[in-house]
């Protein structure tokens, strides 16, 4: 364990005009996302995929990524790497190969069923290597009128995460709006806390854009 002065830390806004709210993520610090659809999914993935300068590492158990839209978002597909994973012993392997300040967004992190020590070890792992961390997780299901509960029982420890978003799409007189409910977040950004709303047509039109593509 080290010191380390705390005005020197790198900042990446991962999520565009949410990010402008709410504010970025630290370097070696977390983010925890959960969504309630595909589209709020897809949305999320993507988006901070193309946002990064870097190079940007993904695990999940089913490959959830598309090199089309990551394009068609203004990012560099040729920066993203995918690996699979089934076992939180495979994350840990994989975050062997994955370099000091970059992206890396985990998903499915409950389907793993990562032990308290699991995420204390994965937070530590972030915080050493520099790393810009997601941990995404898609949860239909979700029981909107016990978000706190919730956000313990798919990110098991939601104290651990600097930033705790909870994310809906909806389609609403012919505009996609993004809804999101701010558990977490930084000292300074504690006025975001909450619910917010955005319109984000214009992204999530070229993610649907591409399934109409050559009919």
């Amino acid at each position: 364990m080290m010191f380390e002065r705390i005005s020197s830390a790198n900042t990446f806004e991962p999520f565009g005009e949410l990010s402008n709210i709410i504010g970025g993520i630290r370097e070696g610090d977390t983010a925890g996302v959960i969504v309630t659809d595909q589209l709020s999914h897809a949305y999320f993935l993507h988006l901070a995929l193309s946002n990064f300068q870097g190079n940007s590492y993904y695990l999940d158990v089913s490959s959830r990524v598309s090199p089309q839209i990551v394009s068609s978002l203004g990012g560099n597909p040729d920066m993203v790497f995918f690996g699979k994973v089934y076992s939180i012993n495979d994350v840990f392997s994989a975050l062997n190969y994955v370099q000091p300040g970059s992206l890396l967004i985990v998903g499915s992190l409950n389907l793993l069923n990562p032990s308290t020590e699991d995420v204390l070890n994965l937070r530590k792992i972030v915080h050493e290597k520099g790393l810009f961390a997601i941990v995404l997780v898609e949860e239909q299901a979700l029981n909107e009128l016990d978000l706190l509960g919730e956000s313990r029982r798919l990110l098991l420890i939601p104290e651990l995460y600097e930033q705790v978003l909870i994310g809906r799409i909806n389609h609403y007189r012919g505009k996609y709006k993004l809804t999101v409910t701010v558990l977490r977040n930084y000292p300074e950004k504690l006025d975001s806390l909450g619910d917010h709303e955005i319109v984000i047509d214009e992204e999530v039109r070229k993610i649907l854009s591409l399934g109409t593509e050559g009919q």
